[in-house]
């Protein structure tokens, strides 16, 4: 009898164990050996009190601590709460508390403080990744292997114009019904188009839906996981040549740090085999390069986390549909919808609305989207205003919701807005995103005070300090006597927006 082509990583563990499966800071596991890291951690949590249905936080970088832990909440039924390493203890907080969670697991290397203002979990259910990560002697010992029958739910949390982030739980689940089966099929014959003699290099944050979707679509594949904690250009280049790197997903800002350390150093191109790119508007002087120095190996993405991948641009298409993010998956069904919720005309701008096979129907711990944000038809408000040629590319012009997207991470204003009415001399704030040539674009403020005469920056930038992760605090603070307002009060923020974005290729 034939033996079935395994599809998920402890199956490779059987019929493979020799296979090297993933590489991570000068450590290499065989699928074998990471296999029983997984299970000696199942063993460690289960101490711990985890079983089925509970959600772990993991708050890790990228490293293969994380892939183990990911594999040993899925052979525990347990869910996986992606936790961004960069959030402050406050932030962090409410995550747990509105997820539910029930252990939170961190590789922080100055933790203390952290740890300390972590008030969501009692102190002993915090633990330090190094503590389920068992010494060689212990994974000689001989014990029962604990079977996978699928990969573990993953929480990713993401935000609306209200400001607090929102649950969304992403289900790794096998094809279902056929609509379902032809859209994995067709996501699965893109740029992740895995082999067992593939090498796929991940440089996204784990946390991150794409991150952790790169990882388990390439284990599910057998191919070769190579993790790089930090990104850099010459890292990137290193990592590519030394193991032979097939595919690689990264963001604008990591293709622009690309092309400026090829450019200033003169390094050559790697060979790879497909390269994608997503979560933010790609300029086609970035295509060019790409297309210059490594040929047609581009595919770019476009979607959301409560739709999932939406369409997709192959290589033969950028310089013929410029301005594009491509054709819709199949089982996708896009709209373009006015404000009065009519469909536009074939060409007209208007709202992107979207139903695929996996499109949720609320947030975690929250009541059922509204007809608002999801219809009867369950069409979902995407939160971008685009439109479809005759050809049935999707062409995004401007950005119905607030959003900002800064080197690929998504920040969203209320929450930064929210945080700046502490300070007892703000009246007013609006935040935008602006042009930036290496991340996209920029935080920045515009705020009314209440005495009409500008405040410290200083001052300013101690509140965002106190408050606010790194890449969310405003990069500079415009006073302005008064925001712009429409009859009913409400701040114009296309009006701010309009003079930073005139001369861009797009409005997004």
């Amino acid at each position: 009898m034939t033996e079935a082509i395994p599809t998920l990583p402890d199956q490779w563990a059987r019929s493979q164990p020799d296979r090297v499966a993933v590489i991570a800071d000068g450590l290499t596991l065989t699928a074998s050996e990471l296999d029983a890291r997984a299970d000696a951690a199942a063993e460690g949590l289960r101490q711990l009190g985890i079983g089925e249905g509970d959600i772990v936080g993991l708050r890790l970088q990228t490293t293969a601590q994380w892939v183990v832990l990911m594999l040993a909440l899925s052979k525990l039924g347990a869910r996986l709460l992606g936790v961004n390493w960069r959030l402050l203890a406050e932030e962090v907080n409410f995550l747990l508390v509105d997820a539910r969670a029930t252990l939170l697991v961190f590789d922080d290397e100055d933790a203390e403080a952290f740890v300390g203002s972590l008030t969501a979990l009692a102190r002993s259910a915090v633990v330090p990744a190094c503590q389920l990560d068992p010494p060689a002697s212990l994974l000689q010992v001989a014990r029962p292997t604990l079977p996978l029958t699928g990969l573990c739910e993953q929480i990713i949390y993401t935000s609306g114009t209200t400001g607090k982030p929102k649950g969304i739980v992403l289900r790794w689940r096998p094809s279902g019904d056929e609509r379902l089966r032809r859209y994995q099929a067709d996501v699965a014959s893109g740029h992740r188009r895995y082999g067992a003699d593939d090498v796929v290099l991940v440089s996204m944050p784990l946390h991150h839906g794409s991150g952790s979707s790169q990882i388990k679509t390439a284990l599910c594949k057998g191919a070769t996981v190579v993790l790089q904690k930090r990104f850099s250009p010459a890292n990137w280049f290193d990592l590519v040549e030394r193991h032979g790197v097939t595919h690689w997903t990264g963001v604008p800002t990591m293709f622009k740090r690309l092309r400026t350390y090829q450019e200033q150093t003169g390094r050559k191109a790697p060979g790879v085999r497909s390269l994608g790119i997503a979560a933010a508007p790609v300029p086609m002087a970035i295509k060019r390069w790409i297309q210059d120095q490594f040929g047609s190996v581009l595919y770019e993405s476009y979607g959301s986390t409560e739709t999932g991948l939406l369409t997709l641009m192959r290589p033969q298409a950028h310089f013929s549909k410029p301005g594009s993010c491509g054709l819709p998956y199949q089982g996708v069904d896009i709209e373009i919808r006015r404000t009065d919720g009519s469909l536009c005309a074939l060409g007209e701008e208007g709202e992107i609305w979207a139903n695929t096979p996996v499109t949720i129907t609320g947030y975690l711990n929250a009541p059922p989207l509204g007809v608002d944000t999801r219809d009867a038809r369950g069409f979902l408000r995407v939160g971008d205003v685009g439109r479809c040629d005759a050809d049935g590319y999707l062409h995004i012009t401007d950005r119905a919701k607030d959003m900002i997207i800064c080197g690929g991470v998504n920040i969203y204003p209320a929450e930064i807005e929210s945080a700046f009415y502490l300070h007892p001399d703000v009246q007013d704030i609006a935040v935008i995103g602006v042009p930036d040539d290496e991340f996209g674009e920029r935080v920045i403020a515009y705020y009314e005070s209440k005495t009409g005469a500008p405040i410290a920056d200083a001052e300013l930038i101690e509140v965002g300090r106190k408050s606010l992760a790194s890449y969310k605090r405003p990069r500079s603070y415009v006073h302005v006597i008064d925001l712009p307002r429409n009859a009913v009060g409400k701040v114009l923020k296309r009006e701010l927006r309009q003079p930073h974005w005139a001369r861009q290729e797009r409005n997004v």
